[in-house]
């Protein structure tokens, strides 16, 4: 009998709303799952991280946002992290594109040296990026685990992971929505009959959030009727509206949702989203359909426009782009926390926060710390009146001394710069004059020594000279121009036909390249770069725009000399605030629900304050049909959450494997057999086989006969697994999986085997005879007497809804529980058992039909 060694470390982001991160241990394997840090980007935040990043096998990453993924580029570059990383597409696309512009934010008002964009593309392009219900089995250390992602809801390509080992499975479930949004489906956890699917119930562990216990929304249609009216009226009295929100996820579900109304109702007021990569936001979006909600592709096909070519929103990436749009207006800016980016040099810089004809409208709770959490605490006054001191970070132009400083170092820069621009001209050269071989160079110094004797030589000229070959004689000299001879040279080729191309190996100068550093040390991304990310943007009224991703319009750095200056600043806050929870998580009353319905073995709360953590710890434990067993982690505590379970573990021969008629059920192949366990010579690992009777005693007069069970097979480790590791079980019932062996031995004497005809060996001989047949006998009745086990669980209400809807029987419950289909066939379920019973007419085919549904819903051996 064999368990499982599961551990959980959360490294960040338990007893508190920090980013996320934690460590999950199974066996010899470990897993990171997600990667999280905070636009303050502090390196003491990853501490925890720091002491186990290079022993960490592989990653999973849930979500496109930075408290998900935002270490990811620095732990790899800087903290040793090898492993493999594993997330959806529009989680690498998104993800990257988030980075981008919170680098680019950071470097415009700081000298940010953290990471950079090369750290960035190095980490999302070693992603490994896979579909939803993909089971992807991982290498190793990690053999034998299978990871699976879910929709989550909440961003695109929203992930909940499955993890499973043999009879383990674990639920990470973080940050997902059972709501239905403008442009995403709800989460898979939860159907619309309020049941869970069959692949998540009954895990061993699942870890989920607590990060909105004790929050309960109210319907969608009033939160959308508030943000909507609140807008309108802000514009209606010469007021413009400032939403910050991030740059590549939820910021997807405000532009859809606004646009779709500006153009529904002919808003006459701009709209405008202004990110630092705005139009790479769009483009994306366009090309992830398939992982957006019903609403959005229904609507592509119904009018063949992608409904992310906005029609009334304007895409800006530089500050300076607002003053093409004077008046009221409404920005949608990042960042979300407006420590840094666009929404807070626009609430800061336009004067925007003391204007009370503005309001600012957040749609989700930043950090604590952060100036949007303030302002969130604070949002119940409406009507702020008040003075906050904030640190405010610049980047001004160099003036006097600085700027003449600057210019002498830049003007030094250049004349070496071109010193080594003339010497790498100069090894050009070099190697061009090279290209010959050295029997070609000897020719070549005889034809110049040569041409060196005739142009010397008396007499001689390089053109045409009249009566310059007169010759007396016999023989008259024929007269012909002389020429400057020319040696023609040959491309130098490898051994292998390929041309040598000598600029290929000559070093970049510094200065030279497409990443090149402008003057105030920023890199500029090269136009074959965002080329290679898409070259078609959208221009606000939803034209398409050729190579519109410059340089300039990617990175608006100013050539201008400048530096970067921090100071204290007195803000005067007199603006309307307003809070609307557009966050697309589930609230309290949603998670309890789900939980419900998963009915997961154990539990871990994490991402949530210590006191909304104990508090729906409290809950949980409150609610007479969840474990006992739930946990609230410290961040680095480290909890042994292993269960042993009765998992046998065998291989099976490939003649038997082949005999064997599987059923599936769930992730399983379940299977009916009658074998005979051995265990081979110089091995420890008990083998399964067909049965073999053998008619010959052996040394050691040892025979093993197995019983008989009902087995699952996992396909790609090809181990024997009882039905009751799998929890999957017959009408509630437990199968016993157990096997018995027998063993005879029948000790001789070594002197009367010596002898063929002694009679203690033939005696022995005898017995050894009678129980093989003994033995034969057993086989044969376990094979007659087997009866077939129906190993699976059935809801009635799933059943009614998906498969009698689908064949076109009509189904509904009367009584306590009867399901009726068709008037004439009634099925109950025996609660307290869990059998099934099935009555009606055998005359009639409804009978059958309904039988036979029945039937496929179970693994039948």
């Amino acid at each position: 009998m064999e368990s499982n060694y599961i551990r959980f470390t959360a490294l960040s982001g338990s007893k508190s709303e920090a980013a996320l991160c934690y460590l999950l241990e199974i066996d010899e394997a470990k897993i990171m799952l997600d990667c999280g840090w905070n636009d303050a980007f502090n390196v003491d935040d990853l501490r925890q991280l720091k002491r186990v990043a290079k022993d960490v096998d592989a990653c999973l990453l849930s979500h496109a946002t930075l408290h998900h993924l935002g270490a990811l580029a620095y732990a790899k570059s800087y903290l040793g992290l090898r492993a493999q990383t594993y997330a959806t597409f529009p989680v690498m696309d998104m993800g990257r594109l988030s980075l981008y512009d919170i680098w680019q934010s950071k470097r415009s008002t700081e000298d940010f040296k953290t990471f950079n964009l090369e750290d960035i593309d190095q980490a999302f392009e070693a992603i490994t990026c896979l579909r939803y219900h993909q089971p992807t089995a991982l290498t190793g250390k990690c053999k034998g685990i299978t990871i699976t992602a879910y929709a989550a809801g909440h961003t695109v390509g929203g992930t909940i992971w499955k993890i499973s080992k043999d009879t383990e499975s674990i639920l990470y479930a973080v940050d997902y929505n059972h709501r239905k949004d403008k442009h995403l489906d709800p989460t898979v956890l939860l159907s619309r009959d309020g049941t869970t699917p069959n692949d998540f119930r009954l895990p061993s562990l699942m870890i989920t959030d607590a990060f909105n216990a004790g929050e309960t929304h109210p319907s969608r249609a009033d939160r959308d009727k508030a943000l909507l009216v609140s807008m309108v009226a802000t514009l209606a009295t010469g007021g413009s509206v400032l939403l910050p929100t991030d740059s590549s996820t939820r910021v997807l579900e405000l532009a859809y949702m606004l646009d779709s109304y500006w153009m529904a109702n002919r808003v006459p007021f701009p709209l405008i989203l202004l990110t630092n990569f705005s139009y790479r936001t769009a483009h994306f979006a366009t090309s992830m359909m398939e992982w957006m909600g019903d609403t959005v592709r229904s609507q592509l096909t119904e009018t063949r426009e992608n409904p992310f070519q906005f029609k009334y929103l304007r895409l800006c990436q530089r500050l300076s782009d607002l003053d093409r749009y004077p008046g009221p207006k409404v920005v949608l800016a990042s960042n979300l926390s407006m420590e840094t980016g666009f929404a807070r040099e626009v609430f800061l810089k336009l004067d925007w926060s003391q204007n009370p004809r503005n309001t600012l409208i957040l749609t989700e709770r930043a950090l604590p710390g952060e100036l949007a959490r303030f302002l969130y605490d604070e949002w119940k006054e409406v009507q702020l009146d008040t003075i906050l001191q904030l640190k405010v970070d610049r980047k001004v132009p160099l003036e006097g001394p600085e700027l003449a400083e600057f210019n002498a170092a830049e003007e030094a820069r250049k004349e070496r710069e071109a010193a080594e621009a003339a010497l790498q001209e100069r090894n050009r050269r070099t190697m061009l004059e090279e290209e010959n071989d050295s029997d070609d160079d000897e020719s070549m110094d005889g034809d110049l020594i040569e041409i060196d004797t005739l142009l010397t030589k008396s007499g001689s000229h390089d053109v045409y000279m009249k009566d310059a070959t007169k010759s007396g004689g016999f023989f008259k000299q024929t007269q012909s121009y002389r020429m400057f001879p020319f040696q023609e040279r040959r491309k130098k080729i490898d051994d292998y036909g390929e041309s040598i191309v000598v600029e290929h190996f000559l070093s970049a100068s510094s200065g030279g390249g497409a990443n090149a550093p402008d003057v105030n040390g920023d890199v500029k991304m090269s136009e074959a770069g965002d080329d290679a990310m898409g070259d078609v943007a959208m221009k606000g009224d939803g034209e398409e725009v050729k190579d519109a991703m410059d340089p300039d319009m990617i990175h608006p750095e100013d050539s201008v000399p400048s530096k970067y200056v921090s100071i204290e600043e007195d803000v005067i806050i007199r603006c309307k605030v307003r809070y609307v929870d557009l966050e697309g998580r589930s609230d309290e009353s949603a998670m309890q629900t789900i939980l419900q319905a998963i009915a997961p073995k154990k539990l871990i709360l994490i991402h949530g304050t210590e006191d909304k953590t104990a508090a729906l710890s409290e809950s949980y434990l409150g609610m007479s049909d969840l474990t006992r067993e739930i946990y609230t982690p410290s961040v680095g505590e480290i909890l042994n959450v292993s269960e042993v379970t009765n998992m046998y573990k065998i291989h099976l021969t490939d003649a038997l494997l082949s005999s064997l008629n599987f059923s599936k059920l769930g992730e399983y192949d379940l299977a009916y057999l009658v074998g005979q366990v051995q265990i081979p010579a110089g091995s420890t690992a008990p083998v399964l086989g067909m049965p073999v009777i053998e008619s010959t005693l052996t040394g050691a007069g040892v025979v093993a006969v197995a019983g008989a069970g009902a087995v699952g097979v996992d396909a790609e480790q090809k181990r024997i697994t009882g039905p009751e590791a799998t929890g999957e079980v017959a009408h509630g019932e437990s199968i016993s999986t157990a096997l018995t062996t027998t063993t005879i031995n029948a000790p001789v004497d070594e002197t009367t085997l010596s002898v063929p005809t002694s009679a203690a060996t033939a005696l022995a001989l005898h017995q050894h005879q009678q129980l093989l047949h003994q033995h034969q006998q057993q086989l044969e009745l376990l094979e007659r007497e087997h009866k077939p086990v129906f190993v699976g669980d059935i809801r009635l209400t799933e059943f009614k809804d998906r498969t009698l809807k689908q064949a076109g029987i009509h189904a509904e419950f009367m009584g306590e529980g009867v399901l009726v289909c068709n008037g004439v066939v009634a099925i109950r379920k025996v609660e307290q058992t869990g059998q099934i019973l099935l009555e009606g007419s055998p005359m009639t085919r409804d009978y059958y039909r309904v039988r036979h549904l029945l039937y496929e819903q179970f693994a039948i051996l």
